[in-house]
C-alpha cells in the first residue's frame, strides 16, 4: 500500500472519529453552560435560565446545549418550569465564543399563566417584538413544545383552565419567510389541532398588515359522562396589530436603537374570509362552557363569510349561516363590553324552520313540567332581525315573515312583526321575564282574514269551521313549567268568523230533534252562517265565554260556559233560539276534550242576553 494512500485512509478516519464526537453529547459544567445560554436569553428577552440536572453539548447535526430539570424566569418570577430544554445555538456565534440562541426546545414543560401574566411577560414579548421589528439580530428561528401544560385563568369565569398534551413546533427559518405553527394538545378531554402559515413577524410587529391562514379543529373528547364535540374553525386574511408600539411601552425597556420600529399593543385587527361550522352545536357549546340554547341549533351549524376582528369585538358585513336546513345570509356584529357578549343581526332567508322552538309535550298530549328559565337565553344581549320568503313552526307554515329578537338586561322579547298564514295576516309579541321561580310572560297578538279551514289542516285539527276570521289576544302568566304558565293564565280575547260554515253539524236540523246529539257531530251536516262571534276573559288558565253567537240562514244561537286550557276540556252550553218559523228552541251542553267535544240535550231554560263586541269569533266543536 502506498504512503499516498494510508495518509488519505488516515484522514478520512480521523474525520470520521472527529464527525462521530462531533454527533455526541458532551457533559459538560453546567453552572458555565447554563451562564453562557442565559447571556444571549437575558440580552434578548430578559428571562432568566436556571438548571438543577447536568448539561450536555452537541456539535451536529447542529450546536446545542441540553439541560434538564430547567427554570425560565422574570426577575423573581418562574414563567416556565421544564423537565428538558434544549437550546440550538448559531455555529457563527459559537465560533466566536458567544451564544446565539436561534431555537428552544422544552419536554414536558409546565407554562403557568399567573393573574398578573400580562406584567410577568411583558417585557421578553416587547423585546423580542421590537428586535423583530428592527431587523436586528440574529432571531429566534425554532420554538418546539413536546407534551407541555399550560394553565392559567379563565378571564370570562375566574376558574383556572388548563391544556394538557400541548405539542407545538413553531418554524421561521428567515426574516423574508413566513412562520408556520402547528399544535396539537387536549382542552377539557377534547382533542385538537391548531395551524397556522403564511405570518410575517416583521410587518407584524412594525404594525403593518401580514398575511395569515389559521386552522383549528376539535373532535368528539373521550367517554360518555364529559363533554364531547367536534368542528372546526378557519381564517384566511389579513393582520395588523395597530396602536401605541410597545418600544415606548414603560415595560418594554429595550435599547432605543431597537424601539423605532416596535409593534402595537392596543390590539390586533383581523379581516378576511372566515368559517365555521360543527355537526353539533349543543355540544361544542357545552365544552366552550356555554350554554346549549334553543333546540332549534342542536343540529349541524355553520357560519361562513367577510369578517373585521378587533379586541372588542368582530363584525360581518356579509355572513352566510346555516342551522340545521336552513340557510341565512346578511350581517351581523358581535361585542364584548364589561365582560358581557352582545350580539346584533339582520338575517334572510327563503325558507326558515324554526319547529326546534316549539316547547316540549308530554307523551300524554298534557302541558310539559320541565322547569323553564331564561339563563341560556340572557348571558349576553342579542338584537336579530329575521326575514322569511316562507318558515315553518311545527306544522304552521307562513309566507313573507318579519320577526324579531331582543335579549337585553334579564328579558326576551320576540316580535312577528307580519306573517301571512293562510291568506291572512297575523302578527304577534311574546315578552319574557325572569323570576326567582320561573317566568313572567305577557302575550298579544292579532289575526286578520285568516282561512280557518286550512289553519286547523295545517294544526292537524278537526276542520269543523269554515270562513275567514279575524281577532285579537291579551295575555299574561308566570310559572316554572309551561304547564305552570297554562293553569295561570289571564287576560282577554275577541274574535269573529264572517261569511262561514260549521261542518259535521247542522242545528237547524238538531233543534228539530235535540234527542240525535249524541250522533249529531257524526252525521256530516252542515251550518251556514252570516257572522259567528266570541269573547274570551281568562283567569287562572280557565277561558270564561262571555259573549258568543251564531247568526245566519234565519237562525241565531248562542253559547257560554268555560274552556279549562290545563285541561285541554270544555264545559260549555249552546243554546238554539227559536226561529220565527216555529221552529223550536234547543239546550245543549258541550263537554268534554276541546278537539273531540260530545253533545248532551239540557233542559230548556233562558240564557242571558248578549250585547256581542264588534270583534269576536264563533266557537263550534
Amino acid at each position: 500500500m502506498s504512503r499516498r494512500t494510508i495518509l488519505a485512509l488516515s484522514g478520512a478516519a480521523t474525520a470520521a472519529l472527529a464527525l462521530t464526537a462531533a454527533s455526541l453529547p458532551w457533559t459538560i459544567a453546567a453552572p458555565r453552560a447554563v451562564a453562557f445560554a442565559e447571556r444571549d436569553l437575558a440580552r434578548r428577552y430578559g428571562l432568566g435560565l436556571s438548571a438543577a440536572g447536568p448539561a450536555t453539548l452537541t456539535l451536529l447535526p447542529a450546536p446545542s446545549l441540553s439541560f434538564s430539570r430547567v427554570r425560565l424566569r422574570r426577575g423573581d418570577h418562574d414563567l416556565v418550569e421544564s423537565a428538558g430544554l434544549q437550546v440550538q445555538l448559531g455555529l457563527a456565534g459559537l465560533l466566536a465564543g458567544r451564544a446565539e440562541v436561534t431555537g428552544l426546545v422544552l419536554d414536558r414543560a409546565r407554562i403557568a399563566l399567573p393573574d398578573d401574566a400580562a406584567v410577568d411577560w411583558a417585557e421578553p414579548a416587547a423585546r423580542l417584538a421590537a428586535r423583530v421589528a428592527a431587523g436586528r439580530g440574529r432571531h429566534l428561528r425554532r420554538l418546539v413544545l413536546v407534551d407541555a401544560t399550560l394553565s392559567g385563568r379563565d378571564p370570562r369565569t375566574g376558574s383556572r383552565e388548563t391544556v394538557t398534551g400541548l405539542n407545538l413546533v413553531a418554524s421561521w427559518p428567515r426574516p423574508s419567510a413566513g412562520l408556520d405553527l402547528s399544535a396539537a394538545f387536549t382542552w377539557r378531554g377534547v382533542p385538537a389541532t391548531l395551524t397556522v402559515s403564511g405570518l410575517r413577524p416583521p410587518a407584524l410587529a412594525a404594525g403593518a398588515e401580514t398575511p395569515l391562514t389559521a386552522a383549528l379543529t376539535w373532535v368528539a373528547g373521550p367517554g360518555i359522562d364529559g363533554p364531547s364535540a367536534e368542528g372546526s374553525a378557519e381564517i384566511e386574511g389579513s393582520l395588523v396589530w395597530a396602536g401605541t408600539t410597545a418600544a415606548n411601552s414603560p415595560a418594554a425597556n429595550v435599547p432605543a436603537n431597537e424601539a423605532s420600529a416596535g409593534p402595537a399593543t392596543d390590539g390586533p385587527r383581523l379581516s378576511g374570509q372566515g368559517r365555521f361550522t360543527t355537526p353539533a352545536l349543543a355540544r361544542t357549546l357545552a365544552w366552550l362552557g356555554v350554554e346549549p340554547g334553543p333546540a332549534a341549533l342542536a343540529g349541524p351549524v355553520g357560519v361562513e363569510g367577510r369578517f373585521t376582528a378587533r379586541p372588542v369585538g368582530v363584525e360581518w358585513p356579509e355572513i352566510r349561516v346555516r342551522f340545521g336546513d336552513n340557510r341565512l345570509e346578511g350581517a351581523g356584529a358581535l361585542a364584548l363590553a364589561r365582560g358581557r357578549l352582545s350580539v346584533s343581526g339582520t338575517l334572510a332567508a327563503e325558507r326558515l324552520d324554526l319547529s326546534g322552538l316549539l316547547p316540549d309535550v308530554e307523551p300524554g298530549g298534557g302541558w310539559s313540567r320541565a322547569p323553564l328559565g331564561l339563563d341560556a337565553l340572557t348571558r349576553g344581549d342579542l338584537d336579530l332581525r329575521l326575514s322569511a320568503a316562507s318558515a315553518r313552526l311545527g306544522s304552521l307554515e307562513a309566507q313573507d315573515v318579519a320577526a324579531g329578537l331582543l335579549v337585553r338586561d334579564g328579558t326576551v322579547e320576540a316580535t312577528l312583526g307580519r306573517a301571512t298564514v293562510q291568506g291572512g295576516t297575523v302578527k304577534g309579541r311574546a315578552a319574557l321575564a325572569a323570576l326567582p321561580s320561573g317566568l313572567d310572560a305577557r302575550l298579544q297578538g292579532s289575526a286578520d282574514r285568516v282561512d280557518l279551514g286550512g289553519l286547523f289542516a295545517d294544526l292537524g285539527w278537526p276542520r269543523w269551521i269554515l270562513g275567514r276570521g279575524q281577532g285579537s289576544a291579551v295575555l299574561d302568566t308566570a310559572g316554572s313549567s309551561l304547564a305552570d304558565l297554562v293553569g295561570r293564565l289571564g287576560g282577554r280575547a275577541v274574535a269573529t268568523v264572517e261569511g262561514g260554515e260549521i261542518l259535521g253539524l247542522n242545528l237547524a236540523d238538531l233543534a228539530q230533534r235535540p234527542d240525535s246529539a249524541a250522533v249529531a257531530l257524526r252525521r256530516g251536516g252542515r251550518t251556514h252562517f252570516e257572522r259567528a262571534r266570541v269573547s274570551l276573559t281568562v283567569a287562572d288558565g280557565v277561558a270564561e265565554i262571555g259573549q258568543g253567537q251564531v247568526r245566519g240562514g234565519g237562525l241565531t244561537a248562542s253559547l257560554g260556559g268555560r274552556v279549562f286550557l290545563a285541561e285541554r276540556r270544555l264545559g260549555a252550553e249552546a243554546r238554539i233560539e227559536p226561529g220565527p218559523d216555529g221552529r223550536p228552541a234547543g239546550h245543549f251542553a258541550i263537554e268534554g276534550p276541546w278537539l273531540r267535544p260530545v253533545l248532551r240535550p239540557l233542559a230548556a231554560r233562558t240564557l242571558p242576553a248578549l250585547s256581542l263586541p264588534a270583534a269576536a269569533s264563533a266557537y263550534a266543536p
